[in-house]
């Protein structure tokens, strides 16, 4: 008799739906970056706060749909490295929602609650720039997806820099958010459904 090695049993495909997290960040990361230019620097509650809050909550609400299609698709792998990378990203990404909803009422600001989650949102996006590095190597989103969601996650790489430099200034990280993280919700979109089939591997490292 036969014994089939665990590790090479494929996992039946499973179909993950990319239209809705697509739309989603399509629209939210344009309104997004533009508000960032718009009352970015705004301070105290109002109206401008208000506006840059719902408009922060919806493009980070979208990344966490992204991170869904990602994890659901197998995007960087199914070993133990890509489990814990999401549920590490959702968290720190859950305390830049936070910190979205502290400034847009201007709550407990300045105070070390305040600094602790406002932390939340850079490190957020460390983990989207190390993730979008391990799908590029991972090779599971393949052809333009897989190179697109490499630039829009690098968003740390691209649009702090960009902001730095005289005569850009922040329009450069609009750019870049909208070509970015937009035209990789475009794709999504695009493609409304990822097959995913991948081998249960006993690497935990895979």
């Amino acid at each position: 008799m036969t014994v089939a090695d665990p590790s090479t049993i494929p996992v039946p495909a499973r179909r993950v739906p990319t239209t809705a997290a697509g739309i989603a960040l399509a629209c939210s990361a344009p309104i997004w970056a533009i508000s960032v230019a718009a009352v970015g620097d705004h301070e105290g509650f109002g109206a401008a706060s208000v506006f840059g809050g719902l408009a922060a909550l919806a493009f980070q609400l979208s990344v966490l749909a992204l991170l869904s299609v990602q994890q659901r698709s197998h995007a960087m792998g199914v070993g133990r490295v890509a489990r814990v990378g999401y549920r590490v990203e959702v968290v720190v990404l859950g305390g830049a929602l936070v910190s979205t909803i502290l400034d847009m009422f201007w709550l407990v600001h300045g105070s070390v609650v305040w600094m602790i989650f406002d932390i939340c949102w850079p490190l957020s996006m460390l983990g989207m720039l190390i993730i979008g590095i391990r799908v590029a190597i991972a090779d599971r989103w393949t052809g333009a997806l897989r190179w697109q969601t490499l630039f829009a996650q690098s968003w740390l790489v691209w649009a702090l820099p960009l902001g730095a430099i005289p005569g850009v200034g922040l329009w450069g990280a609009v750019v870049q958010t909208i070509l970015g993280y937009g035209g990789l919700g475009l794709l999504l979109a695009r493609r409304q459904v990822i097959t995913a089939s991948a081998p249960v591997s006993q690497n935990p490292l895979s």
